[in-house]
């Protein structure tokens, strides 16, 4: 389903089972976080993208992108395609450095119409940096 030649890249996304098709931004944005060397896990659902360097532990492994966990780096994304819009709803990343690279991958894969959303903005200025970076990111 994953349309890419990397063994390893295809390794890290999965996509859930009544998903016939990907959209094509939400493939492109999958690929491309897939590619960030921490990036380890990529799950994709009918409405969300989560990518981590971590999972839960369990039968189901979830990437975690919860804010202030002590090690994991994720991004948590909703799509709403219809209005061609991302959302950022979650990330985490204690090591500098990661936080903006997500979001490059993530800005990047978008076309011309598209962008992307923070509502809720707990940052203490990452969101607002990001906006004068890219044109495409709204702070609501």
């Amino acid at each position: 389903m994953i349309n890419t030649k990397s063994i390893e890249i295809r390794s890290k996304i999965r996509v859930i089972k009544k998903i016939k098709s990907l959209h094509p931004v939400v493939e492109k944005i999958a690929i491309n976080l897939s590619e960030l060397d921490i990036i380890r896990y990529v799950t994709i659902s009918d409405d969300f993208l989560k990518a981590s360097s971590e999972v839960t532990t369990g039968r189901v492994k979830i990437p975690i992108t919860k804010p202030d966990h002590p090690t994991a780096i994720g991004v948590s994304l909703l799509f709403e395609l219809n209005h061609n819009i991302i959302q950022f709803y979650e990330m985490n990343s204690p090591i500098k450095g990661y936080g903006s690279k997500m979001v490059d991958a993530v800005i990047g894969a978008l076309p011309e119409d598209w962008s992307a959303v923070v509502i809720m903005d707990w940052s203490g200025g990452f969101w607002k940096k990001m906006s004068k970076k890219y044109n495409k990111i709204v702070i609501l």
